[in-house]
């Protein structure tokens, strides 16, 4: 092959190239012309292309390529997109250059995004070459459509010396686009001997490996007179550094090179060392074929110096690695949420302590499998989990679902679950990880507050009803009396506005309590009513609410039956009993018009207790454990007024008292209330 002068360890371009010029050039051949921009990048492309036998020639404009084309053979036209758009006034010359020979061919190498752009500059386009395109890539792509130059045997042999056996397939699947010959060693010993016996024409060789690495394998091919014009080219899985390049230049190699996936650097290199050659001989090197003491002591300290960088990088990457796990636990240790994770391709699930925990479970109970996970919902979440998971996998829809799990004790929490997929390059789905929130508490209280509402409109309705109803009642008597007065004169109208009289009243009074049970609801939320305690007989208190209340009993139609009512001293607030008795006895005649109300007293050791038994419609069981709560109601709106205040007041006044109200009832048949009331009164009076 041509040899130009020594590549040495610059990274520029090394010579003026036909890449450069941008008058045409005196070529008889047919050649390949690449229009492309002056860059480093251009002359590699230039180097891969001749590498295969092809004559190639580098323009930087549309006008130097139509111009070279009407005066030299051209076999193929390969244009960046970017040069063509940029040489619209050279355009019409360039098409009629492609157009006046038949047998050339056009491709343009562009993004997909600049494809438009190109097919409205109207040029007798034959394809497209897409970027990203590797110098691999553009030889196998330009090799389609051109004929190859040269016979195979003349194709350059390249000798691989690596010990590890991936890295040495890598570096040969990157020769199989230029159809390179490709020997390889394991070891620097083996390819010597390999050397030897097959003269290469460029050797790339690990700067590290056993018995001899690459350092000692180009130094022993430099005391060889038959190899030392032999390009070598160190390779690494690492960036090399200022050391790695300096004792590289020392042992006479071409350069030193990261090895990497795309492989466009290392064959830019290998490229150039193919037209360049080995670099010139030091002047303090001895001459070829002299024996060479190597220096193993600097050698091996420069060695173990440059070691002691790397693992003190890996250190430092190391403790990064660590602080981030750590940050990592702490944060989801101090979350509610559980972690999981899911290998696709494994077919395993890892679920995170926090969300076994959740449904008591433990790592022997859990099978860690999608299939453990999906039995374990709730049979009417299922099919929408699993359709979510699947638009998310297939069409990337968010994956954000509520659902409910099975506990280990039987039941179910309601839960919420957010997940995302890892793809790989083709898009495919590898992974998918995400958490799982238990929200079974938070949903119960949204259910109370829910229902907190339901029941505060329904109040605010009845109450609105119940403030009412006096009202309109209180002003038909005041229009009654007032007809009466004009119509039949004072002392004729004297009976009728004594009966209207004792209606309103009765109609204020219904007000004034509605609106006592009102102030006294609001007062309590401060604490329990305040009580004016003294010696109080409850015998005497029944008695008079019984007295109190016979006017409405008898509206009512019911009988008020006294039972036994020994004398019952206790330090008390009569006015507060009095008023539990009277809700007693108005909501026993109220659910059980026309029957009997029965009212007993019972003492027992130092508890009186208060019995009020009605034959009425009776109490659901279901609704016995709120009767007592705020705004609860045993029976609908509709059918029975009230605010659903009444025995809320009740329970807080005994209470405050230190007793206790419960009540038995059977649908149908009536309830019994007993109220259990300590004598001494309450606990913090007692003290």
């Amino acid at each position: 092959m041509p040899t130009l002068a020594p590549l040495s360890f610059r990274r520029g371009l090394d010579r003026p190239c036909c890449s450069c010029l941008r008058v045409p050039l005196a070529v008889t051949k047919p050649s390949l012309l690449l229009i492309e921009e002056a860059t480093v990048a251009r002359e590699l492309q230039v180097l891969a292309l001749e590498s295969q036998g092809w004559q190639v020639v580098a323009l930087a404009d549309v006008a130097a390529a139509a111009s070279l084309m009407q005066t030299q053979p051209v076999l193929l036209v390969v244009a960046a997109a970017g040069v063509l758009a940029a040489g619209k006034e050279a355009l019409e010359a360039f098409r009629r250059a492609l157009e006046a020979s038949s047998s050339v061919g056009l491709y343009v190498r562009a993004f997909p995004a600049e494809e438009e752009v190109v097919r409205r500059l109207a040029l007798p386009l034959t394809g497209f070459f897409w970027r990203p395109l590797s110098l691999g890539g553009l030889v196998e792509k330009v090799r389609r459509v051109v004929p190859e130059e040269g016979p195979p045997e003349a194709r350059p042999l390249v000798l691989v010396a690596d010990d590890d056996p991936v890295s040495r397939k890598l570096l040969q699947l990157m020769m199989v686009p230029f159809r390179f010959r490709v020997v390889s060693a394991d070891d620097g010993a083996q390819a010597l001997e390999v050397a030897r016996r097959r003269r290469p024409d460029v050797v790339l060789a690990d700067a590290l490996m056993p018995r001899m690495d690459g350092y000692k394998l180009c130094m022993a091919l430099r005391q060889e007179s038959r190899f030392a014009r032999v390009p070598v080219i160190l390779t690494h899985a690492l960036t090399p550094d200022e050391l790695d390049l300096r004792m590289a230049h020392n042992v006479g190699a071409n350069g030193f090179v990261r090895r990497a996936q795309d492989g466009d650097e290392l064959v830019g290199v290998l490229l150039r060392a193919l037209k360049a050659g080995p670099p010139t001989p030091l002047a303090s090197a001895p001459p070829a074929g002299a024996p060479v003491e190597l220096n193993t002591e600097d050698h091996l300290y420069r060695m173990v110096r440059q070691l002691e960088r790397r693992v003190g990088l890996l250190e430092q990457a190391e403790r990064g690695t660590r602080e981030s796990e750590e940050r990592f636990r702490l944060v989801v240790e101090g979350s509610y949420d559980g972690i999981w994770d899911w290998d696709l391709r494994r077919g395993t699930l890892y679920w995170s302590p926090r969300l076994l925990e959740m449904l008591g479970l433990t790592p022997a109970t859990f099978a860690s499998t999608h299939e453990a996970f999906v039995e374990l919902l709730h049979p009417e979440d299922r099919a929408g989990v699993l359709a979510a998971m699947t638009e998310h996998l297939e069409r990337g829809a968010p994956y954000d679902v509520a659902f409910r799990l099975r506990h280990a004790t039987g039941g179910y929490r309601s839960c919420v679950g957010r997940g995302r997929a890892l793809r790989d390059e083709q898009g495919r789905p590898v992974r998918m990880a995400g958490i799982i929130g238990d929200v079974t508490e938070q949903l119960r209280l949204y259910r109370e507050a829910h229902e907190a509402v339901r029941v505060r409109d329904d109040f605010l309705s009845v109450a609105a009803h119940e403030l009412r109803t006096p009202l309109a009642a209180l002003r038909l008597r005041v229009q009654g009396a007032q007809g009466a007065l004009r119509m039949l004169g004072a002392a004729q109208a004297a009976p009728r506005l004594e009966r209207a009289l004792e209606a309103a009243d009765r109609q204020v009074q219904r007000m004034s309590d509605l609106v006592e049970s009102l102030l006294d609801v609001s007062q309590a939320q401060g604490g329990p009513p305040r009580l004016q305690l003294e010696v109080v007989d409850l015998s005497n208190v029944v008695r008079d609410a019984v007295t109190r209340s016979e006017p409405a009993a008898a509206r009512a139609g019911c009988e008020l039956v006294l039972g036994p009512m020994p004398p019952t001293p206790g330090r008390w607030d009569g006015a507060r009993l009095g008023q539990v008795v009277r809700h007693l006895l108005s909501n026993a005649m109220k659910f059980g018009p026309g029957r009997p109300v029965e009212v007993a007293l019972e003492q027992q050791d130092a508890t009186a207790t208060l019995v009020v038994k009605d034959h009425g419609i009776g109490i659901s069981p279901e609704r016995v454990d709120g009767l007592f709560r705020r705004f609860e109601r045993a029976v609908p709106v509709r059918h029975y007024g009230g605010l659903g205040l009444g025995l809320y007041r009740l329970r807080r006044i005994v209470e405050a008292h230190g007793g206790q109200v419960s009540v038995d009832s059977t649908p149908g048949e009536g309830s019994t209330f007993r109220v259990r009331l300590p004598l001494g009164g309450p606990p913090v009076a007692r003290a």
